[in-house]
């Protein structure tokens, strides 16, 4: 594992604290050495949106946070992932998961397109192997450790 991206965006009619403490609920507290941001954008009707992301490029780190949303997320949602690994995957070896940003509020974590917190985990795949059989194996072996 190389690293990890989350980042989720904030609209103008939500607490930024809250959607901010949604993100910070998908990172196992003992982790430090991240790195947040926010940008400041304007949306299509001219609102103000903020993108918060967090950066964590320890390799440890990392796994730990990948180990941990797997683990995290309900039964039905860790077999979805494994067989959605090809459509979340690219060619450079990221896997792209969307979390419910409101249930990430309460600390829970489940697969949701809409209005996520989203995830990128970056895989450090050995050459000439396939990124997305890589990592579904990653995925399977914390699913088979959980």
């Amino acid at each position: 594992m190389i690293g990890v991206e989350l980042s989720v965006f904030v609209y103008a009619t939500e607490d930024e604290a809250k959607v901010e403490r949604a993100l910070r609920n998908t990172i196992p507290s003992d982790i430090t050495g991240i790195k947040f941001s926010s940008q400041r954008l304007t949306g299509h009707f001219r609102d103000p949106i903020t993108v918060i992301t967090a950066e964590i490029r320890r390799d440890k780190d990392a796994t730990k946070v990948f180990q941990a949303t797997v683990r995290g997320l309900p039964t039905l949602d860790r077999h979805r992932l494994i067989e959605e690994t090809g459509e979340r995957t690219d060619k450079a070896g990221n896997l792209y998961l969307r979390l419910d940003k409101q249930r990430a509020l309460a600390g829970v974590e489940t697969l949701n397109d809409a209005d996520p917190v989203h995830i990128k985990f970056r895989f450090r795949v050995p050459h000439g192997e396939d990124p997305a059989s890589f990592i579904r194996t990653a995925i399977e072996a914390v699913v088979d450790g959980s």
